[in-house]
């Protein structure tokens, strides 16, 4: 959204009627303020439809680069939205993933804002995972999708996308900004 750097206010000859002009100052003053209120709620990230945190239980899923049908053994998520600022606590196990392979994700309620970098990192505990490199996993937020992939790291090696595995256990969070009005639209 790109915000006016000038305001172009009509104003009118009232030498002859000094009550329209209060009724006119009244007026411009309602309207400055609206303006003002609407100004900073988007800049504050309040796009939405109120100002308040919105929380919601969220069921959260895994998918990968070839999908198939996962068998869930638990599947908790609870979701945070103020604003454009979103928080995301998961448990979330599987003990099947059919024809699933690939890149191993987890699927967003929101779709991630635009970014430079990877700046939305987030925490996991995972359990009956075999890591394909590395010695820890961390989620990661991807810009301008509903994803956050799992990604291995470790010390002196690369970073790089966990594969899917037959099963395991992710447990965490992650916090990210939304993109503006985005309502679970995929």
């Amino acid at each position: 959204m790109t915000i006016p750097t000038s305001l172009n206010i009509p104003f009118r000859d009232f030498k002859d009627d000094p009550k329209k002009l209060e009724e006119y100052v009244v007026d411009l003053v309602r309207t400055l303020e609206d303006s003002y209120k609407t100004t900073a709620d988007n800049i504050n990230g309040r796009i939405r439809s109120n100002d308040q945190a919105e929380q919601e239980n969220w069921t959260p899923t895994i998918s990968s680069s070839t999908p198939g049908v996962v068998t869930y053994v638990t599947q908790n998520g609870i979701v945070l939205r103020k604003g454009l600022l979103v928080d995301l606590w998961f448990d979330i196990q599987w003990s099947n993933i059919g024809v699933s392979s690939g890149n191993l994700w987890l699927e967003l309620p929101y779709r991630v804002s635009l970014a430079t970098g990877q700046p939305f990192c987030g925490v996991l505990q995972p359990s009956s995972i075999a890591y394909t490199g590395g010695t820890n996993l961390v989620v990661n937020a991807i810009q301008n999708t509903y994803r956050a992939e799992i990604w291995y790291t470790g010390s002196g090696i690369a970073t790089a996308n966990q594969q899917i595995t037959a099963s395991g256990r992710l447990i965490g969070n992650i916090r990210y900004i939304g993109q503006d009005n985005d309502q679970n639209n995929k």
